[in-house]
């Protein structure tokens, strides 16, 4: 297990985060990462950060069987069920911190890096890393989060802002997505191409990806102590009461930068 900022990747996280990623919004999301990523077939890439393995298991179908994934990712909570789900010869996981890539220089195509940079002590050279083990013609793509921009519409507005700030650097610095395009710049990347992405719905439920967020929200605000059970518990029930009197909204904003060496 490992524990950042307060925030555990423990298995119970795990599976929140596996059941994040089956929602309509995060399969949409990572269409479109995945578009803009483009992998080919033949291709090498490497997943840093992989998660359960859902986007390292798409990405294997589009090199297909002449291609690879290297899945890495620095807990075995999450590895775990990456193998649970793993059905393709052209992947493979290993528990590996970006910060500790023994990859050598120039070996994939292409890099995917997603929600990795704020749990890092220094994200410029991480990416100087990232940049290090694509080759020349190759592409780095990451994606992170501007934790700020969380928001739900309730009629508390207090309420939703504190617990908003209380959950921001839940995972070390939740301006990473706002600061991604500098810290770029600063790793010397060549070429950077930009592109926001935000995800919104009006549906609290399992289905969109404010509804299981909400409860990993929960467990991080009562584990910390930075909001009150009963604080935690009338969140949860003006979520609820919003989406019952059609007032719900959820959205949230990513940054993506496709970098070229």
């Amino acid at each position: 297990m490992s524990t950042v900022a307060g925030f555990r990747f423990d298995e119970k996280t795990a599976q929140q985060l596996s059941m994040i990623y089956q929602t309509d919004d995060i399969k949409e999301m990572q269409r479109q990462y995945r578009a803009w990523f483009d992998p080919r077939p033949g291709e090498a890439i490497l997943d840093v950060g992989c998660g359960t393995g859902v986007n390292t298991l798409a990405i294997s179908k589009l090199v297909g069987p002449a291609g690879k994934v290297v899945g890495i990712d620095n807990s075995d909570a999450m590895l775990a069920v990456a193998r649970a789900k793993a059905a393709a010869d052209n992947v493979m996981y290993s528990l590996m911190p970006v910060e500790a890539m023994d990859f050598p220089d120039a070996s994939f195509d292409g890099v995917v890096c997603t929600q990795v940079l704020g749990y890092v002590a220094d994200p410029a050279a991480a990416i100087r890393a990232l940049l290090r083990v694509a080759k020349p013609a190759g592409r780095v793509f990451i994606a992170e989060t501007d934790w700020d921009t969380l928001a739900y519409s309730i009629p508390d507005k207090e309420l939703q802002r504190k617990v908003t700030m209380s959950f921001t650097d839940h995972h070390g610095d939740g301006w990473v997505g706002r600061r991604l395009y500098a810290l770029c710049g600063q790793a010397g990347a060549r070429e950077i191409e930009l592109h926001p992405y935000v995800i919104h719905n009006a549906e609290y439920s399992i289905r969109k990806y404010g509804g299981p967020l909400s409860y990993v929200i929960r467990d991080y605000l009562l584990r910390t102590g930075k909001c009150t059970e009963e604080e935690v518990r009338r969140w949860l029930q003006l979520l609820s009461d919003a989406f019952d009197d059609h007032t719900y909204f959820f959205s949230l904003s990513r940054f993506v930068c496709i970098l070229r060496k």
